[in-house]
């Protein structure tokens, strides 16, 4: 096997190929023509050239949400560091899998005025599990041991025991385009043992009793990836008369005991009906929530406990009310919570928000069936048209809160970028899933800003046959005209929403995507069933501006009616 004749760099991927990784996406440059001569040669990695440094990151986050498992970027030295950042602090939040693989220039070259060399030594410090600089010309038996040993122990972080993004960097001397064949090179990596924590059986046996006698327990599940049992479970505790549960689109989960619209359930509640339904016992599960209203409630009106079940993350105190951290995954806690439950308390809670449910649905479809064409008839038109299994992908602002608005029920899956909420690779991380499972389909909603802003995603070498776009086109950032506050301002158009007037079609044919477009309910109708036949096409839907926040006002002025 001939990879780079630098006997670090033949270490260190063979010891990534050891370990186990598989997907390595690499960025042009010559610094790392090392790692990047000897990751393409290895027969062990897929690899995938991609020009732009922050679409790239983007990518590998699709790809390592898709598939579970740590993906590898690879860049040159300099400003290309910087540019997977965005990437990196979605991971971070995420806790993705990320190995961000930096070349660098030789350390005493820093801040010396040579070319592309800056300071790159922890240089995402805030937002890293862990950072190594590497010995990129090590010859010596304890500079070898550093290396090998700094890549498993980095490998199985990001993987396994903090999961998340780690950073290897390292600087390296020319000559760098020399190769080499691979002689008698015997890496030592370690394993690491996922072990699952389990409560003590006392344990478990307060908590039981605690969930038993609560008259409002509130299960309230965020963001998590489609997991077997997951749905199960949660359902079989939803049959408890003291018990609801809230989802949203990205907690995978849909069952017709849960709430699965909490914003349609609880908008313009007055003050008593918000205090009894809020529970005297608050599980939370998953990562990110979208509802900006049910966390300001929660945080209003505190539950007297508070669990949250999270297996890195159960410190957090997102609802200022937290009683007990529970270091377990939420499956296998819930599980055997479930089995220890008796004689639980009989209570209306689960009936009231079942029936709040029953209105708010019936309000709901008849407002559907009669608004007139907006971002919020989009959604509607379609959610009920999607193909069964389809895997959806939802860009931020205003996209992914409409889409807690409308059933999801025949969704495979559903994921946001929801780590850090921004609009600047959904897009790209879309593309990444898709090209790592090209036996599913996948969908991508977006806005034409989030879209405009990540164009940078359809310049990429490997085909993509089994992803269709869909771009809500209303002249801007939308968000800005639903939520309270700018339309306060005179600068709201041109600096909030930075008001535009573009279209996706050249981008679409520049790039060889297939291109639709409609702009009213009868249109987009009719051609729905001629994008949903065929693959790697783009559809863009033109709304009106003035029109949707007025149509999303009235809609929540309409769910307020008595009867």
């Amino acid at each position: 096997m001939i990879l780079s004749d630098k006997k670090a760099i033949q270490r260190i991927v063979l010891a990534l190929a050891k370990l186990g990784l598989r997907n390595v996406v690499i960025c042009p440059g010559s610094r790392n023509a090392p790692l990047v001569i000897s990751f393409n040669r290895h027969p062990d990695f897929h690899c995938v050239s991609i020009r732009d440094e922050r679409s790239a990151g983007f990518y590998a986050l699709g790809k390592a949400i898709e598939t579970r498992q740590p993906v590898a970027i690879v860049c040159t030295s300099g400003s290309a560091t910087l540019n997977f950042a965005p990437a990196i602090v979605e991971a971070y939040y995420q806790r993705i899998p990320l190995l961000i693989l930096t070349a660098d220039r030789p350390k005493e070259w820093t801040d010396q005025g040579d070319g592309q060399t800056i300071n790159q030594t922890n240089i995402y410090h805030n937002y890293i599990r862990r950072s190594y600089d590497l010995r990129g010309d090590a010859t010596d038996e304890s500079d070898i041991w550093f290396n090998d040993r700094s890549i498993s122990e980095g490998y199985h972080i990001a993987s396994v025991k903090d999961r998340g993004p780690v950073h290897f960097n390292i600087p390296m001397h020319e000559p760098l385009y020399g190769t080499g064949e691979v002689k008698n090179t015997e890496v030592k990596v370690f394993s690491c043992a996922d072990v699952t924590a389990q409560l003590s059986q006392i344990e478990l046996t307060q908590l039981a009793t605690q969930y038993a006698q609560a008259r409002k327990v509130m299960i309230l599940v965020g963001q998590h990836p489609k997991e077997e049992g997951f749905q199960q479970v949660l359902s079989n505790l939803a049959h408890c008369s003291n018990t609801i549960v809230l989802t949203e689109s990205t907690a995978n989960v849909a069952h017709p005991s849960f709430i699965a619209h909490i914003d349609r359930c609880i908008t313009h509640l007055d003050v008593d009906k918000a205090v009894d339904l809020m529970p005297d016992l608050l599980i939370t599960v998953g990562d990110a929530i979208v509802s900006k209203r049910i966390k300001s409630m929660l945080r209003k009106h505190r539950p007297a406990a508070h669990w949250n079940v999270h297996p890195y993350d159960a410190t957090m105190d997102t609802y200022q009310s937290l009683t007990t951290a529970i270091h377990i995954a939420a499956v296998p806690f819930l599980h055997a919570l479930s089995q220890q439950l008796n004689e639980i308390v009989s209570s209306g809670f689960r009936q009231k928000w079942l029936q709040l449910k029953e209105k708010k649905d019936r309000l709901h479809e008849v407002f559907s069936d009669s608004c007139v064409f907006s971002d919020f008839k989009v959604f509607d038109i379609l959610f009920k048209s999607l193909p069964k299994d389809v895997s959806l992908h939802i860009s931020n602002s205003s996209p992914i809160r409409y889409a807690q608005l409308f059933d999801y029920t025949g969704i495979k899956e559903t994921h946001s970028n929801r780590g850090t909420s921004g609009i600047e690779g959904c897009t790209s991380t879309a593309i990444g899933a898709a090209a790592a499972a090209p036996e599913k389909q996948f969908l991508l909603i977006t806005g034409d800003v989030a879209f405009h802003y990540d164009s940078n995603a359809l310049w990429n070498e490997e085909p993509i046959d089994n992803l269709n776009i869909v771009i809500i086109n209303n002249s801007g950032g939308g968000i800005f005209r639903i939520i309270p506050g700018p339309d306060t301002t005179q600068e709201r158009a041109r600096f909030l929403e930075t008001s535009m007037k573009l279209s996706a079609e050249h981008l679409a044919h520049q790039y060889k995507w297939n291109y639709m477009s409609a702009s009213d309910t009868t249109s987009l109708h009719e051609i729905l069933p001629s994008f949903f036949r065929h693959n790697r096409t783009i559809l863009e839907v033109f709304t009106d501006a003035d029109t949707n926040p007025q149509v999303l006002a009235a809609y929540w002025d309409y769910l307020q009616q008595k009867h």
